[in-house]
């Protein structure tokens, strides 16, 4: 029999799969190895019928390396591929006309493009369970460098956002989003193992009667669910507190809302052992009426530096200095024509018109039809990053899909409607559009994350161990 499974090992090229497709070969061969020797035959001439009954072990073998075979999502890629084709023709545009810090940030864009997609390459060719693998140590690193931004980073606006390491600049609201798949990866680390029901993690048998297994049963029993879910709820709230005191508010409720949604997605299908209609219930009121009444205590307190205030007052109130902003934002987008100018200057009516506000210079300068084809495509992408992840047999790769995806969505939405005047002007930006480096890269990431996911969707079972080893 094993020299079977090597034979037909050897055939299948991913080295990731080989474990997965031995056990279940194994597991097969044991149960019919059984059942012959039930009917009346030895046990090496059950071995023999069973190994027989499988087949040639090299076209077994072949057969299932065309099955297990990583993948490649051609359309994701290309549509990405298409989106910084444009978004570098529009920075190219904006640097034409622009001087100053305008032209050297649109400048610099372009080239931020070009290495962000190769950057998302690279994660492609990374297993992404890696990340789910060493989660709890890149959190606490992502802690450690927004500690460290609030002590001893850089002031932009009254807000400590910037370090520096080996000379370059690096955004840490931006790199703070790259939590919110890290926390998919610790949910599974906490999810339970369905010892009761006499299956391992990857579905293979337990003696009941094997005393460690008795033991560990126990220990489960022992051991609090509602004891690891206040552990899964400091992992959320501690880097979100961390972030609201930069302060990157924006940022802050787009993760809140991000690892919530994992989070109601784990409790949905039973990763913890606890009430699941109290539970999601419970986490969902208690974090969107903490925000807002957390939201009037700043206000009212010394929460919130006094720009914020004043953005606040004047978008609810449309009066003041503050809301002059807004209000050009509701008339621009109501002067716009179905394509071409509409005769405004952008680079003059609307700061930061490569960045936060890259989406009214589009709808401006080539008209609504230009900026509705860009958000369809933003749409279109968003699509396919929840498509890929919900349709995956691994679990893991499920929810840091659905992680990635979260945060495309929300920051999307929520620059859209700041630059349609829905929502209070903040520090956002339009993935894959708007300048900044460190959210170009963090953009591509996110994506390469899910090309990973993607690429391994024929290889990784429903469950996967991921333990930390040593060597």
């Amino acid at each position: 029999m094993e020299e079977y499974l090597k034979a037909v090992i050897e055939q299948i090229r991913c080295k990731n799969v080989r474990p997965y497709v031995e056990r279940e070969l194994r597991d097969h061969l044991e149960d019919q190895i059984n059942d012959n020797i039930a009917s009346g035959m030895d046990k090496d001439e059950a071995v023999r019928a069973a190994v027989k009954d499988m087949g040639d072990p090299i076209e077994t073998g072949i057969a299932l390396d065309r099955v297990h075979r990583p993948s490649i999502a051609w359309g994701m890629i290309a549509l990405v591929f298409v989106i910084s084709i444009a978004a570098a023709l529009i920075h190219f545009a904006i640097a034409s006309g622009a001087e100053g810090s305008v032209y050297n940030q649109s400048s610099k864009t372009m080239i931020m493009f070009g290495a962000g997609f190769l950057v998302m390459l690279a994660i492609y060719f990374v297993d992404y369970t890696h990340v789910a693998r060493f989660s709890k140590l890149i959190a606490l690193c992502l802690i450690g460098l927004c500690i460290y931004a609030r002590m001893f980073g850089t002031y932009i606006n009254g807000a400590q956002l910037w370090v520096r390491a080996f000379f370059i600049d690096i955004n840490v609201e931006a790199v703070m989003m790259l939590y919110v798949p890290v926390f998919a990866g610790i949910l599974y680390k906490y999810r339970n193992v369905s010892i009761q029901a006499g299956k391992d993690i990857s579905g293979n048998g337990l003696d009941e009667s094997d005393s460690s297994i008795k033991r560990h049963k126990f220990s489960i029993k022992k051991h609090s669910a509602v004891f690891d879910f206040i552990k899964i709820l400091f992992w959320m709230i501690v880097p979100v507190f961390l972030v609201m005191q930069m302060p990157a508010l924006v940022t802050a409720l787009m993760m809140l809302i991000s690892m919530l949604t994992l989070l109601t997605i784990a409790t949905s299908k039973g990763w913890f052992k606890v009430s699941k209609p109290i539970a999601i219930t419970s986490i969902w009121g208690v974090f969107v009426g903490l925000p807002v009444i957390g939201s009037v205590v700043m206000f009212f307190g010394n929460g919130l530096a006094d720009y914020q205030k004043a953005r606040l007052v004047a978008f609810f109130t449309g009066s003041g200095e503050a809301s002059y902003l807004t209000n050009v934002l509701r008339n621009v987008a109501a002067s716009c024509r179905l394509y071409g100018s509409n005769g405004v200057d952008a680079s003059i009516t609307i700061p930061e018109y490569n960045s936060a506000y890259v989406f009214s210079y589009i709808s401006i300068t080539y008209g609504l039809i230009a900026g509705i084809l860009i958000a369809c495509a933003l749409a279109a992408l968003i699509a396919i990053v929840f498509g890929i992840s919900f349709k995956q047999k691994n679990q893991l790769g499920m929810l840091m899909g659905c992680g990635c995806g979260m945060v495309l969505l929300v920051t999307t939405l929520i620059n859209i409607f700041q630059n349609l005047g829905w929502f209070p002007p903040s520090r956002t930006f339009l993935p894959l559009m708007s300048s900044g480096g460190s959210y170009i890269i963090v953009t591509y990431i996110l994506i390469g994350i899910v090309l990973s996911i993607y690429k391994y969707k024929s290889i990784y079972p429903k469950h996967i161990s991921v333990d930390y080893k040593i060597l």
